[in-house]
C-alpha cells in the first residue's frame, strides 16, 4: 500500500517523507499487528546550512519499491550520512532538483538506498545533495499482548505537537497509523 496524505487525516502504512512544511499535529492513533510494534515520527532541521553535503556528483538512480543511488563521481556521499537522515537533491542536470527522500539504508559513500521512490530514474545526473539529521518527534513501543490488540491514541491537548517537517522514519510491518493534522 502506500502512504494516504488526504487533507486533516493521515493514514500511514509506509515510511517515508510525509511533509516538508510546519505541522501542527492534534492526536495519533496507533494500529498495531503484533507485540512489540515501533512507530517513530521524525522531523530535520533545515534552518541551519547543512553540514552534510555532496557537491557535483554523478549519480544514477534506479526505483524498485524503493530508490537506490548510486555515486560515481565528485564528492561521494559522506559516511555521516545516516539511516533516518532526510537526503535533498537541491542542483541537478536532470529531474530531482527539489526533491526530499529518508534514507533507508546509508551503505557506504557510494550507495544509499530511500524509503518508497521519491525520485524520478537517471543515469548520469550531475548535481548537489544535502543530508539534514533528524530528531524523534514521536514514538511508540508495544510491550505487552494487549499492545498487539487494541488501537493507542495518543492526543495533544491544547495546541498540538508542533513540528516544522514530518517523516514517518520506523513502522513495524503490518502496522498503521493515523495522524490528525490541523
Amino acid at each position: 500500500m502506500a502512504n494516504v496524505l488526504t487533507q486533516n487525516i493521515w493514514n500511514c502504512d509506509s515510511m517515508g517523507i510525509l511533509a516538508t512544511y510546519p505541522v501542527v499535529i492534534r492526536a495519533i492513533a496507533v494500529h498495531p499487528a503484533d507485540v512489540s510494534q515501533v512507530i517513530t515520527l521524525k522531523w530535520w532541521d533545515e534552518v541551519k546550512p547543512p553540514t552534510l553535503r555532496s557537491t557535483a556528483v554523478t549519480t544514477t538512480i534506479t526505483t524498485s519499491t524503493d530508490n537506490t543511488i548510486t555515486a560515481s563521481g565528485g564528492t561521494p556521499f559522506p559516511n555521516t550520512w545516516l539511516d533516518g537522515n532526510v537526503i535533498r537533491c537541491t542542483k541537478s542536470s536532470n529531474y530531482n532538483t527539489g526533491t526530499y527522500g529518508l534514507i533507508k539504508t546509508a551503505g557506504n559513500n557510494t550507495v544509499l538506498v530511500t524509503h518508497l521512490a521519491p525520485y524520478t530514474n537517471d543515469v548520469a545526473a550531475v548535481g548537489d545533495w544535502d543530508c539534514y539529521p533528524s530528531y524523534t518527534a514521536f514514538t511508540h513501543t508495544g510491550q505487552t499482548i494487549a499492545d498487539s490488540h487494541e488501537t493507542k491514541l495518543y492526543t495533544f491537548d491544547g495546541y498540538g505537537l508542533k513540528v516544522p517537517n514530518l517523516a514517518l522514519d520506523f513502522l513495524s510491518a503490518s502496522a498503521t497509523v493515523i495522524i490528525y493534522v490541523e
